[in-house]
């Protein structure tokens, strides 16, 4: 039976899949007081919503229009509809950006086609899922510009998942759900989306208000290679997914230019530096890991925040953060880039993966600018 044939047949017993999301505030007011319901009064709610999208990574998936996506996964044939845009969802106070992952799921996220190099008939079914904390950054109202900060998975259909039809979970909110799938997962690809970015992709400020008539655009050096979920086949994904690429993101723009020369240098964009320092008037004052030790049990993930503060007058550069396990069952990626404005102090988390037969500890340490800082993760047995 074909991939596409026992996905419709599967769809058929599937039941309905209903988002409820609740919002609790109590007792809150007499703990911060009147000054800080003040300030919490100013977040107001806001979407961002892309209608066109493209993607590039590495030399064989170049320039593929992601958005808009197709209303059916991946093929005509299965009767699941899907959104065929990215909506985000989140809060805007005094110019600051913050779209939580909490808030935007696997809900907000279609599944587009990717062009598969070896049969232009059979595309490549892909997604995005934002990392915890989200995306957070800036828009300017006088001028249109706005950031966007964060990290996101880029995730890989291969076909039916091991135990298809039945979901390897249903955590992941989508439709159809992406547990049903074998899937490859590229995790925690930094992006710093901007309306100014102009490699790969040239971005533009909004022109009728936030999120109106303009676009985001962010470029990455390379990615890490996927891991495979649920049955993955990832052993050649990574040949596609390898190299420098980016992603572009509009609401009401369709076309964009598409750079397809070799990434520029580290005298035209510090992002490409070897290792990215920030300028001389920057001042990398501080690292820290958060928190310095934690216990986790075999087989579960956690976070460590990594902490970066400039004492400088100007802001930095992309600074490069390194991090290394100790443990080769605990892993974390290897690189994060952060831009630090000057006189602030720019928070991160990234993703720590202990490993089922993890054992004893793990340190993680991170290093940049000269700063170097350590936490200690202590290993408990998995549950029996």
């Amino acid at each position: 039976m074909s991939f596409t044939g026992t996905l419709e047949n599967a769809a058929k017993r599937l039941p309905g899949i209903r988002t409820a999301v609740l919002f609790t505030f109590a007792l809150g007011l007499t703990l911060v007081g009147i000054l800080g319901f003040a300030q919490l009064s100013q977040a107001a709610p806001v979407s961002l919503k892309f209608d066109n999208g493209r993607l590039s990574m590495g030399a064989l998936l170049r320039d593929q229009t992601i958005l808009p996506a197709p209303d059916k996964f991946p093929s005509e044939s299965l009767p699941v509809p899907q959104r065929t845009d990215i909506e985000l969802l989140g809060t805007e106070t005094d110019g600051e950006l913050s779209f939580p992952a909490a808030l935007n799921t696997g809900a907000q996220f279609p599944y587009f086609g990717l062009n598969n190099p070896l049969d232009p008939n059979l595309p490549i079914p892909a997604t995005f899922r934002l990392n915890e904390p989200g995306l957070t950054g800036t828009y300017d109202a006088e001028t249109g510009a706005a950031t966007l900060d964060g990290s996101i998975d880029i995730i890989i259909i291969t076909g039916p998942g091991t135990n298809f039809p039945l979901p390897d979970s249903l955590d992941d909110l989508a439709a159809p759900p992406l547990g049903l799938f074998a899937r490859c997962r590229v995790s925690d690809v930094p992006v710093a989306f901007s309306t100014s970015g102009r490699f790969p992709y040239a971005g533009q400020p909004f022109e009728g208000g936030f999120g109106v008539n303009g676009a985001l655009s962010t470029e990455w050096m390379t990615v890490v290679d996927p891991v495979s979920e649920n049955g993955g086949e990832c052993d050649r994904v990574h040949l596609l997914t390898r190299g420098y690429g980016g992603i572009w993101l509009s609401n009401g723009i369709v076309e964009t230019h598409f750079d397809r020369q070799s990434p520029p240098g580290c005298a035209e964009d510090p992002l490409f530096c070897p290792d990215s320092e920030p300028g001389p008037a920057a001042d990398i004052s501080s690292l820290r890991l958060i928190p310095a030790r934690r216990t986790v049990r075999a087989g579960k993930r956690t976070f460590v925040k990594v902490r970066v503060r400039n004492s400088g007058d100007a802001g930095s550069g992309p600074v490069a953060v390194r991090l290394k396990s100790s443990n080769r069952k605990v892993r974390i990626r290897k690189k994060l880039k952060v831009r630090v404005p000057a006189g602030s102090t720019v928070t991160r988390k990234v993703k720590v993966r202990v490993g089922s037969r993890a054992r004893g500890k793990s340190r993680i340490t991170a290093a940049a600018a000269g700063k170097r800082a350590r936490a200690k993760i202590r290993i408990r047995p998995a549950k029996r």
